[in-house]
């Protein structure tokens, strides 16, 4: 892959061609989205959008997972982009896009294993466990194949939940001001599936919510003195 050549044809065929869009960039971006993917390479938000530079601000990590604030270990690199897209950029969608064959979702079933091989990527996806826990609970007869599909999709709507507990966002969209969807993009068919905030899965999100808190406190050492 010779990445110098690439972007040499960019100067010269892309930007050559579109030189006063480039330049009118340069004064500043107004995007219209706020873009939470995983960081699989088959998932990209301007073909899925089919936008243009400037239009999506974007957040790609393994699982497309978004930190609660409640949570002791947060991480703020992700919350703070999404601190500076709602309160700064003033974006008027959200969109979390969880997709088919994700990597990240099928590393939180062998979570053990992950955390032994690779303890960061380990960490990172633990906070999605309860979901996969919830489903081997309600689902104990469902095939692994099955379960891997749902456990992306209610990570993908788990999200806009974990997003909820921002004030900023939430306060945001109680005004509506501001739209929460989570997709589900099937890479190998091109269909995509929007879930509102209140969607099918509200009730099951609620209950893995509720479990969250309760694995939480438990794992959590009282203060002593």
């Amino acid at each position: 892959m010779d990445l110098k050549k690439r972007i040499e044809q960019f100067r010269e065929l892309e930007y050559a061609f579109n030189k006063d869009f480039y330049q009118a960039l340069k004064e500043g971006q107004k995007p219209h989205t706020l873009f939470i993917g995983c960081s699989d390479s088959r998932v990209d938000a301007e073909t899925l959008f089919q936008a243009s530079a400037g239009e999506i601000f974007q957040i790609r990590n393994v699982a497309n997972i978004v930190p609660r604030e409640e949570e002791p270990d947060t991480h703020p690199s992700v919350v703070s982009a999404i601190e500076y897209a709602v309160k700064v950029l003033n974006v008027e969608n959200i969109i979390v896009c969880g997709h088919s064959n994700c990597g990240g979702c099928a590393a939180i079933r062998s979570l053990n294993e992950y955390k032994e091989k690779l303890p960061y990527t380990g960490e990172w996806i633990a906070q999605s466990v309860t979901i996969s826990d919830y489903i081997d609970y309600s689902y104990p007869d469902m095939n692994e194949d099955d379960k891997i599909i749902m456990l992306e999709k209610l990570n993908a709507v788990q999200q806009l939940d974990n997003l909820m507990t921002y004030d900023f966002v939430r306060e945001r969209f109680e005004s509506g001001d501001l739209n929460l969807q989570a997709y589900y993009y099937d890479i190998g068919t091109g269909s995509i599936s929007v879930y509102d905030y209140d969607s099918i899965f509200s009730d099951m999100i609620k209950e893995i919510t509720l479990n969250r808190k309760r694995m939480f406190s438990k794992e959590t050492p009282e203060e002593t003195e």
